[in-house]
């Protein structure tokens, strides 16, 4: 607004400029508070949407695993930067306790910080090496379908590879206390990722006699 009104002398120029900064700081305030009000009621609303957050993540570890590719050597660097990717939108303690299910409530939280560090270590692994092989795919994600007042949500991708589509399938929880959208399950080509994961505990905890120390201590073994 300065360029419409620099010509505007003395007095006049006084007045527009206080008339001017009135106007804007609560035109500001207005915008915040119905920004935030929105947010409050409609989380899928809020800026990060889940399906922004996954097409970003998406494109981010693709142009990783193509950096990589062209090196030709999968270092120590690249799964550590497939993790500061990952960490930004995988709630690794939430779905740990979902894959001990009722053994994170009779366990110590010592344990279930330890079982949540090998299983994040192992989930990284597995996938850093898994998307290695469709850096070049084509990949669509689909039209969020949700209520505006949902905090967990579905978001569908299809990626096309040498003539096959897999279909993925994630799920994003709203987090309260943060005011953010986590990943907390993936279902590939109808191959529930999370139910998987539980019933390799569940099968562990059998095989150790529900000792959740030696689980711990073999899990990556089982990978």
């Amino acid at each position: 607004m300065n360029t419409m009104y620099h010509k505007i002398s003395g007095a006049l120029l006084t007045l527009s400029m206080a008339i001017t900064s009135t106007f804007t700081v609560s035109a500001f305030a207005a915008e915040k508070a119905e920004k935030a009000a929105l947010e409050k009621a409609s989380p899928v609303a809020t800026e990060k949407t889940p399906q922004s957050i996954v097409e970003k993540t998406t494109a981010d570890l693709f142009a990783t695993v193509k950096k990589y590719n062209a090196t030709g050597n999968k270092t120590e660097a690249y799964y550590t930067d497939v993790e500061k990717t990952l960490n930004a939108v995988v709630d690794f303690p939430y779905i740990a306790k979902a894959v001990m299910r009722k053994s994170a409530k009779t366990a110590s939280p010592e344990q279930v910080e330890k079982f949540t560090v090998v299983f994040k270590s192992g989930l990284i692994q597995t996938y850093a090496k898994g998307i290695a092989n469709y850096a070049d795919s084509k990949v669509s994600t689909l039209p969020l379908k949700a209520d505006a007042d949902a905090t967990r949500v579905t978001v569908d991708q299809e990626v096309s590879d040498k003539g096959n589509t897999h279909k993925l399938s994630y799920t994003m929880r709203y987090t309260k206390d943060i005011k953010e959208w986590k990943l907390i399950n993936v279902v590939l080509n109808g191959v529930n990722l999370g139910e998987t994961f539980t019933s390799q505990f569940d099968q562990a905890m059998i095989k150790n006699d529900n000792n959740v120390d030696k689980v711990i201590a073999t899990w990556l073994a089982t990978k």
